[in-house]
């Protein structure tokens, strides 16, 4: 018979108090079972609360610690459009009529018009000029001077104010106009004189002569005859044809315009800048001026015909200038005029004279400004 191999499991030790029977071991078991059961029946009935509670982002499960939740009016505004960032040069006789929207600024209102309408539509008026030269000017001078205001005849005293009835002005003196004296020779053929002899107050439309004054002011509108004496119950301005001051220019050759009739003009908006930079735009332009003529006269050259020079710079809100850039065939001398032209302004006591608070707002502490000078 075989001899069975030795095992090398140990045996078993009795714990203390002996081995546990039957009973014990089943009640452990029920006990565990009926804690597991009612663990799963309270998640069951937490389970819908806690999950509510966690959807709106509430950690704690008691109604009186959940955060209140802030609400807030949120209200869109349009932004204001972009102002006008192009300066152009307006005509003086056009009338004030601010524009509905325009990327152009000067120092006038006006509406896009031209007398003529154009066939190609764009933004600007139809001017006939120069191919290669950038300029906004419609209208061009001699410098000559604005005329004055006119002045309008005040109305006549109402006579229904006052019991005395007004007093009537006299008649204007009027002659007939007299014949003339034929002197001839004899010969038929020859050449004769007519002599004709003028009155003093010539009529041509009566017979008889009137008494009266001679000045035509002093005498009334019914008897004025031929000359003209304005009516003073209705003012109006005196007649002249003399126009507003405007600076000499040169033209861009531009075809397309608009179909507005009317005083050419562009669509431009009157600003704060815009009525400092026309002021600034003048000093320059009647400094480059008379730098020209000065340098003419004491035989220092001429301009090159049809030069140009452009001066880039930059303009500082308190009046000052930064000259940036220069470019220009027109030679050294009438190159440096130009730039000369827009810095020597910049050097006075207060330069072009600070900003307004608009222009600081809407421009910064400074901009930039790009000048072409043409040599005609």
């Amino acid at each position: 018979m075989p001899t069975p191999l030795p095992s090398h499991r140990k045996p078993r030790r009795r714990p203390p108090g002996g081995w546990v029977t039957g009973p014990r071991e089943s009640s452990a078991w029920r006990a565990g079972l009926a804690g597991t059961i009612i663990v799963h029946l309270l998640l069951m009935w937490l389970a819908p609360r806690m999950g509510g509670a966690f959807r709106h982002g509430e950690l704690a499960l008691r109604p009186d610690d959940a955060p209140r939740v802030q609400e807030f009016d949120i209200e869109i505004a349009t932004l204001p459009p972009p102002p006008p960032d192009t300066y152009v040069d307006a005509n003086p006789d056009a009338p004030d009529n601010p524009p509905d929207e325009t990327d152009k600024f000067s120092d006038r209102n006006q509406q896009l018009a031209q007398e003529v309408a154009a066939e190609e539509l764009g933004d600007m008026p139809s001017t006939e000029g120069e191919d290669d030269i950038e300029s906004t000017s419609i209208v061009s001078g001699d410098d000559a001077a604005p005329t004055p205001p006119a002045v309008l005849i005040p109305p006549a005293p109402d006579a229904t104010a006052t019991d005395e009835a007004p007093e009537e002005l006299p008649a204007l003196a009027q002659d007939p106009l007299s014949g003339f004296e034929a002197i001839s020779g004899e010969a038929e053929e020859g050449i004769g004189t007519n002599v004709v002899e003028l009155p003093e107050n010539p009529q041509a439309d009566i017979d008889e002569p009137i008494e009266g004054v001679t000045d035509p002011e002093q005498a009334s509108e019914t008897g004025r005859g031929i000359y003209y004496r304005p009516n003073p119950d209705r003012p109006a301005p005196r007649p002249n044809l003399a126009r507003s001051q405007t600076k000499p220019a040169i033209f861009s050759n531009r075809v397309t315009g608009t179909d507005n009739i009317g005083v050419v003009a562009h669509e431009a908006l009157r600003t704060t800048f815009g009525d400092y930079f026309a002021r600034m735009l003048e000093v320059i332009r009647l400094g480059w001026s008379h730098d020209i003529r000065s340098k003419i006269e004491r035989r220092l050259g001429f301009p090159l015909d049809g030069s140009r020079v452009l001066v880039w710079f930059t303009l500082h809100q308190d009046g000052t200038v930064t000259i940036d850039k220069v470019e220009g065939n027109a030679g050294p001398l009438w190159n440096g005029v130009a730039v000369e032209a827009v810095a020597a302004p910049a050097r006075l006591s207060d330069g072009y004279g600070e900003w307004e608070q608009e222009m600081v707002t809407i421009l910064g502490d400074q901009t930039p400004i790009r000048l072409a000078f043409y040599y005609q």
